[in-house]
């Protein structure tokens, strides 16, 4: 995930306390954007890379259905390290249309996995 400061992670608690219990089915990695990240900070820096994708996230499963990715943020987050999310036709006048995932690219793309591997939302 991606904050600004130590401050902007939401869930941080729960996100750890998941990470413990469940080690080999749960992981998050910390990555914070902002000028002001302390000098003393032990999570990543920056908004992502193909190499932090490969140093934190399980490998590309050739699309065995045993690998997922997901991938939610602000637009300009999702679509740097997935692609863009659409929206349909909206189904009433006025409405949002449905969420379309669109084709994978991005930091995912880039390091090998496959549009059935990654979730964006």
């Amino acid at each position: 995930a991606d904050w600004k400061g130590e401050e902007d992670i939401l869930m941080r608690e729960e996100l750890d306390r998941l990470a413990a219990i469940h080690p080999d089915r749960f992981s998050v990695t910390y990555s914070l954007t902002g000028d002001e990240t302390p000098a003393d900070w032990k999570g990543e820096r920056g908004r992502g890379s193909v190499e932090m994708a490969r140093e934190a996230l399980p490998p590309p499963a050739d699309a065995d259905g045993s690998t997922m990715i997901f991938v939610c943020g602000k637009d300009g987050f999702v679509e740097t390290w997935g692609g863009l999310v659409t929206r349909g036709p909206p189904k009433t006048p006025g409405g949002k249309g449905p969420k379309v995932q669109g084709p994978l690219l991005g930091i995912l793309r880039e390091a090998g996995y496959d549009a059935s591997e990654v979730y964006k939302y």
